[in-house]
């Protein structure tokens, strides 16, 4: 069918894994395979699949990319900081890092940056997280 299935999560080996999406603020969907025993991406790093495999695969059910369950939606969120486009969260201390920081990088302050400033954000301060080796990227 030409999908990647993934049968168990590569965090806690569980095997109830099920596709789910986040959806962007400009309402780009973002698919994978996510594992509800531990809340996480089921793949490390977390591989996006594109949309046509998927449609194909999910219409054996009669589903579609609708038919996914959202993770986070964007949609409607506040403007960002900088040039008052939809906005997503961001996080000061960045996710990818959360286990530098420990379990307190998600009370470090957020602000809202539209998804050009939030990639700018990173292309200038944290140039390294694009191969640094997490288990919780998204």
């Amino acid at each position: 069918m030409g999908i990647n299935v993934v049968t168990e999560c590569s965090y806690c080996y569980g095997l109830n894994i099920k596709l789910r999406k986040i959806v962007a603020s400009n309402g780009v969907l973002y698919i994978s395979w996510y594992c509800l025993t531990c809340n996480h991406w089921a793949e490390n790093p977390v591989k996006w699949r594109q949309h046509y495999p998927l449609e194909q695969y999910l219409s054996q059910w009669n589903k579609t990319l609708d038919d996914i369950p959202a993770i986070e939606s964007y949609i409607g969120s506040k403007p960002c900081l900088i040039c008052g486009a939809p906005g997503e969260e961001h996080h000061w201390a960045p996710r990818a890092y959360r286990e530098e920081f420990g379990e307190n990088w998600m009370h470090w302050t957020t602000e809202y940056l539209c998804p050009f400033h939030h990639q700018q954000w990173h292309n200038i301060v944290t140039p390294a997280l694009v191969t640094h080796n997490t288990k919780d990227q998204k």
